[in-house]
């Protein structure tokens, strides 16, 4: 067995600042004793001063006792702890002591629960006789409680800190529901709101711009409407009650709260009710301790804290603060329990009576069992006492917190060196690791920005897709913490909307978008942590990101636009996951429609019979021209291409194609919303193409021929070969959108082609791009089989005009189509093609292309609902994505465009598809 070796080390060190890293110490790769750790730091005090709290023990501990970790580098224990096999073997061992029944059933199943119950507030420095437990599935029900049973009022006020995890921000639903005013505030101005609230600033639906200050709280305040306006301008004495929460520990970065200011709090003039979420703090041994921090409610999870059991939580609560989450209730009008929305859900197991034919409830006093509805986790209860045994084995708990936070510092010291051969910084680390109390102000997580070697941003998905080859876990995003994201990267609300609209969502590799941050690298050590973990991480920053330049694959993986050449918003990505499972066929199918979208965002030009372009291998004029405005923050001055999802009434554009004078073509555009239809004349040259094409438009094949309308441009350039066209000008197109959008700042303008270099025009630049958002040169195929098996499995309508597919085929069986991998290779008539990967979907879907709103049941909801998993972190797919095999830069002859119509056979199995 492992001998427990660890001592209490109480006093800390004097640190110098700042500290050179202990290079040596990583590179011998040799375990010490504690004895040698001693000798070798007092030799090297001012480099290693912190290595006095390594525990060397741990390096053996962990390779007799997590044998399960294999190889593994774990540096995500602010995600969940590890559990070891002694603890497993504990907690089967208590389970196996005695016979545990349905606590509602057996009165020693429910005084194990209550001894468990008892064992967790002793952990934290409390007991029962002054605060009550609530076990729950975590700290998010923990949340939800305080939020559904809050005594809320429209005299309440909610602030809450914007370096706070969604969990908390979600809480602020329930304060509006109840008409109380909500606020946020910066977690540095905490002591400040014990007297007033010069620092905090209304929440308003427009968001808040910026970090909050006194200035912004008056300017905001003087001008809000409803209760936000109004907080000034009260009594405190008559607001309340009144509750402000903030994290006891940053889950995003570590920094801690200052928690001293927790008793001023609930006494000062606001009398706030503190909710301290506990979940990142509980997880630092003997770091929260609610006997010397008052807080009225704190919330945690034992998967933080022990690795095991998952699913359980508990919401800790104030005896003095228990009211204000008991419903209330009367016999005498028989309405059953109340609460801030009125009528309370009640359970099974929270009723002292109730009755089946009348509205008499009588709610169970005992807080515990009115929000412990239904019947607890009585198993994963019964074997909190042996995880917190085992912990307490490993040493005390300032040792086994000290050792945690020597790795981290490590890893910190390392970090904080790496430079490229330039002298700029790998990367920038966030949080206060560099405070001279950096021991006490600081956990021991690491979130870091990383940069190339040419000063760009690099995309947090590059440091993990290396991490993950080098079997190294750790975590990239902004963690379920989008304040402390937004604070640290200098991101403001209208770039959070803006990242959504370019195709941004929460758990995706997406990295960087115009070149700004849109996430962090996090890397967070706990009891099992060793320097050798540190070593691997290092070695790795040394050896991939040090010197590295971006890369097209790097700029192809996770990011969106580049610092010179901004990129179209995302409509959708390609992935290769295939989404539902479903049967795979080899019968044929047939091309029952053809669309093309010569203007990005805008509806279909539906056609019968239509070329190639033989350049890029997709639709000819498909998304050649677009609707842009200016772009936002640094990069003010760059186009940015608008999508459906920005701007729902492009949908609402109708195309048709229009014979003109002399041979020429004009795509006509209407709106059942604008007063007129405006003309988009085609170049000589693209005419040509489809006159010798013989290209046919659905419903038209010889095109609407009306001379006497006049050809309307949409700037003054003219084409090489003297036929006028589009340009960048604000002409009467560009109005046209103009007035259409309702946005004065719109531009009508010519994509640029393939992926040649941004030009530049009228002073502004836009990113040269023809292809289907952002899978270069593709055409988008859905199958009317799979339209309608979803329609019936979601039980909605599903329109196809939803899903602005390039193709729409009918195959004999559904989704046969999504089971097909990258390059998989098929047939449409002549032309062969290959599979590109999954179309990735949005809410553009959503939108109703008749009325341009979303309205009725979400079509995005159903299909991540659908699919395994909700689509995964990209997001729900449907449609797959087709890339022409050998397209070439042929001469833009008639006899080189491969032609696509409608009738055509799909063919694509490998046999009848050999190229």
């Amino acid at each position: 067995e492992i001998q427990i070796v660890m001592e209490d080390v109480e006093a800390p060190l004097s640190w110098p600042r700042p500290l050179p890293s202990a290079a040596a110490w990583l590179r011998s790769g040799t375990t010490l004793a504690s004895a040698q750790v001693r000798k070798f730091v007092d030799s090297h005090p001012d480099q290693l001063g912190h290595l006095a709290w390594y525990a060397a023990f741990v390096e053996a501990y962990k390779q007799a006792e997590l044998p399960h970790l294999g190889d593994i580098a774990y540096l995500d224990y602010a995600g969940a702890a590890l559990y070891s096999r002694a603890q497993l073997q504990a907690a089967s061992a208590s389970l196996l002591e005695g016979f545990l029944a349905n606590p509602h059933t057996s009165e020693a199943s429910a005084a194990v629960i209550e001894r468990a119950r008892e064992g967790v507030l002793g952990l934290y420095g409390v007991s029962s006789a002054t605060h009550t437990l609530i076990f729950t599935s975590g700290a998010t029900q923990a949340l939800q409680l305080v939020g559904e049973n809050f005594a809320w009022s429209r005299s309440s006020l909610f602030l809450y800190a914007t370096d706070n995890h969604t969990s908390v921000l979600g809480l602020r639903q329930y304060a509006r529901r109840a008409g109380a005013a909500c606020g946020i505030f910066g977690i540095r101005d905490l002591g400040s709101l014990r007297s007033g609230l010069d620092k905090a600033v209304p929440l308003t639906d427009g968001g808040n711009a910026g970090a909050p200050s006194s200035a912004a709280l008056t300017e905001k305040a003087a001008s809000a409407d409803g209760p936000a306006a109004s907080w000034q301008r009260s009594n405190p004495r008559d607001m309340g009650p009144n509750l402000i929460a903030f994290p006891g520990e940053s889950n995003f970065s570590g920094a801690r709260s200052d928690m001293s200011y927790v008793s001023e709090l609930r006494s000062g003039a606001l009398r706030w009710r503190v909710l301290l979420d506990a979940a990142k703090l509980a997880t630092s041994p003997g770091a929260l301790d609610l006997s010397s921090c008052p807080a009225d409610f704190a919330v945690l999870s034992f998967y933080k804290i022990f690795g095991y059991p998952t699913g359980l939580g508990a919401l800790i609560v104030r005896h003095d603060a228990a009211p204000l989450l008991a419903p209330s209730w009367s016999t005498s009008n028989g309405s059953g329990p109340q609460g801030a929305f009125g009528q309370s859900y009640f359970a099974g197991g929270c009723v002292a009576s109730v009755s089946a034919t009348s509205s008499f409830a009588v709610p169970r006093p005992a807080l515990t069992e009115w929000l412990e509805r239904g019947t607890a986790h009585f198993l994963g209860v019964a074997a909190l006492p042996s995880q917190i045994a085992c912990a307490a084995a490993l040493g005390p708990p300032s040792s086994r917190r000290n050792h945690t936070l020597s790795v981290c510092r490590e890893a910190f010291l390392h970090m904080s060196q790496l430079r490229h051969q330039t002298g700029a910084r790998l990367c920038k680390v966030l949080g206060r690791h560099a405070e001279h109390d950096w021991w006490r102000v600081q956990g021991p997580t690491i979130a870091a920005t990383f940069y190339f070697a040419d000063g760009s941003a690099m995309p947090y998905g590059l440091v993990a897709a290396l991490a993950h080859k080098r079997g190294i876990l750790l975590r990239t995003g902004c963690h379920c913490n989008a304040g402390a994201c937004m604070e640290v990267l200098g991101l403001r609300d209208e770039d959070i909307r803006h990242f959504y609209a370019s195709g941004k969502v929460c758990g995706d590799d997406l990295g960087v978008i115009d070149g700004k941050h849109t996430g962090v690298v996090r890397v967070s050590f706990g009891t099992y942590s060793t320097l050798q973990d540190v070593r691997r991480w290092v070695c790795l920053l040394q050896e991939e990101l040090v010197d590295r330049n971006p890369s097209e694959d790097d700029h192809k993986m996770c990011m969106i636009g580049t610092p010179s050449l901004p990129n179209e918003p995302i409509a959708s990505q390609s992935v290769g996951a295939a989404p539902l499972a479903m049967p795979q066929g080899d019968a044929a199918g047939r091309v029952v429609a053809v669309k093309i979208y010569p203007i990005k965002g805008c509806g279909p030009l539906r056609v019968r019979r239509w070329p190639l372009d033989p350049s890029t291998g997709a639709l000819f004029l498909d998304r050649r021209w677009c609707v842009a405005v200016e772009g936002r923050g640094s990069r003010a001055q760059r186009l940015r291409p608008l999508s459906a999802k920005q701007a729902p009434r492009l949908t609402q554009v109708r195309l048709g194609l229009r014979r003109r004078s002399g041979g020429m073509l004009s795509l006509v555009l209407s709106c059942k919303v604008a007063s007129s239809e405006v003309e988009l004349p085609l170049s000589a040259s693209d005419a040509a193409v489809l006159l010798g094409c013989r290209a046919e438009v659905e419903g038209d094949a010889g095109y609407g021929t009306n001379d006497a309308t006049a050809s309307v441009g949409a700037g003054d350039a003219n084409c090489a070969d003297g036929a006028q066209h589009p340009g960048s000008g604000d002409g009467d197109i560009g109005r046209w959108f103009a007035e259409l959008l309702k946005l004065p700042q719109a531009r009508f303008m010519e994509a640029a082609v393939g992926e040649a270099k941004a030009e530049e025009v009228a002073g502004n630049t836009l990113a040269r791009q023809s292809h289907f958002a952002n899978a270069p040169s593709t055409l988008l195929l859905v199958s009317s089989a799979s339209l309608r098996e979803f329609g019936r499995l979601c039980g909605l309508a599903v329109p196809a005009e939803r899903f602005r597919a390039n193709l729409e085929v009918d195959f004999a069986e559904p989704f046969v189509e999504a089971a097909w991998p990258d390059a998989h290779p098929l047939r449409i008539g002549d032309a062969p093609f290959e599979a590109a990967g999954r179309c990735v979907r949005c809410q553009a879907i959503d939108v109703d292309p008749e009325d341009a709103a979303s309205t009725g049941p979400s079509l995005l909801a159903a299909l991540a609902t659908a699919q395994p998993g909700g689509g995964g972190g990209k997001g729900p797919t449907f449609g797959t994505l087709l890339r022409r095999r050998g397209a070439s830069d042929a001469p833009q002859i008639a006899e080189s465009f491969q032609i696509l119509e409608v009738g055509m056979i799909v063919e694509h199995t490998s046999a009848r598809c050999a190229m």
